[in-house]
């Protein structure tokens, strides 16, 4: 039996725990057309306040403006017809306990079909110390090595 694409599937669940879910995370039972989940975040750690150190904004980091790979199908760009052939012999998608602990930045937890999907996740960890207090935060520092982290 062959299914239309547009007919709808019926998608059966017992159990589904999920103990986190945070950040442009999805959990959906059922099919999904198109999914773009996104997250950018600047995780700042500082010695000194943030209303006397200046702010930060996501402008000064060249990761939040690179472009998103690409991914390439050399069969597909070269012209070729590329068929997919699908057979669900019974629409229904029965699933028994799915447990997770934890999702985040920008994942997708589905039970169905999920024809488009994207997810991108940018995070940059700023420390910002003093040099030379003595503090154990001071020896883990990289800055003080000459590892510049906040470029």
């Amino acid at each position: 039996m062959s299914m239309n694409p547009n007919e709808n599937r019926t998608s059966h669940v017992g159990v589904l725990r999920v103990i986190g879910a945070t950040s442009a995370t999805m959990v959906q039972i059922g099919d999904r057309g198109e999914t773009d989940g996104r997250i950018r975040a600047l995780a700042v750690q500082r010695e000194e306040g943030h209303l006397t150190a200046g702010e930060v904004f996501f402008e000064s980091y060249a990761i939040f403006s690179r472009p998103v790979p690409v991914l390439s199908d050399p069969a597909y760009e070269s012209g070729q017809l590329i068929q997919t052939k699908r057979s669900n012999v019974n629409p229904c998608i029965r699933v028994g306990c799915i447990r997770v602990t934890a999702a985040a930045a920008a994942s997708s937890i589905q039970i169905g079909n999920g024809n488009q999907v994207r997810g991108e996740s940018r995070i940059k960890h700023i420390r910002q110390y003093a040099v030379g207090s003595g503090s154990l935060q001071d020896q883990n520092n990289p800055l003080q090595n000459g590892d510049e982290t906040t470029q």
